[in-house]
């Protein structure tokens, strides 16, 4: 509860756009229903509209909401085998934060990435007083929320032998460094719009082969950039 702040504030995303596009911030139900009968993508019919409890007390950095992006790769869906991608890369909104003021640029980040952020957050978590949170909390939490996402739609997904699924899940983090899942994304950009994501992206897609094809011929190959887990029905995980 201690996230949730006292604004009654939702996020309200729709069901069919992707890239931040028709998100807006709301607390009144007048203007969810509203936005809700505008919008006119053909994919979309009225209702179809995700709305969630919004993090009214983030964890901010220089005073600037962020997000982290975390690949998954699904190798088998029975029994459920995740791979949970070891470099991830964390996305700043590119004004500070403000529950007084709801402009996208103050609540939607975006891909403006710092070279070699993720360490450069580790050391903001030490100095803010929680130097174990990334191998404590952050990670640990992370996995469990993909864990039960995926456990949650396993009976949805068809089983195809010899197939597998990428994913781009999406976190963000309360003030005491819990992390909370907002979205795991079906059709993650691979896109080298930034000289980090250029790197990552293209490392990303050369070892997510060497996952499903490499190893397939020789099982001793090394993978070292993708941690092996799985999920049974009931929640169960390894990694």
């Amino acid at each position: 509860l201690g996230m949730e702040g006292v604004r009654n504030l939702w996020i309200i995303k729709p069901g069919a756009k992707s890239r931040g596009r028709g998100i807006t911030c709301s607390a009144r139900l007048e203007e969810v229903l509203e936005l809700a009968e505008k919008c006119t993508a053909p994919s979309v019919q009225p209702g179809q509209w995700v709305a969630q409890k919004y993090v009214e007390r983030p964890l901010l950095i220089l005073g600037t909401k962020c997000d982290l992006r975390q690949w998954l790769l699904v190798t088998n869906w029975n029994p459920l085998t995740i791979w949970f991608y070891r470099d991830s890369y964390v996305r700043f909104c590119s004004r500070p934060f403000s529950l007084h003021r709801l402009h996208p640029s103050r609540h939607l980040c975006n891909v403006s990435i710092q070279k070699q952020w993720r360490m450069q957050f580790r050391l903001y978590l030490q100095e803010a007083g929680h130097a174990d949170a990334w191998e404590k909390v952050i990670v640990p939490g992370m996995k469990e929320a993909v864990v039960a996402a995926l456990c949650s739609a396993q009976e949805l997904v068809g089983a195809r032998k010899g197939s597998f699924e990428l994913y781009g899940a999406d976190f963000m983090f309360g003030e005491d460094c819990k992390p909370w899942l907002l979205e795991i994304n079906a059709s993650p950009t691979m896109a080298p719009c930034s000289a980090v994501t250029r790197r990552l992206c293209a490392a990303v897609q050369r070892d997510t082969l060497r996952v499903v094809l490499d190893q397939r011929e020789n099982s001793r190959c090394s993978i070292e950039t993708w941690r092996c887990g799985s999920g049974a029905r009931e929640g169960q995980q390894s990694w």
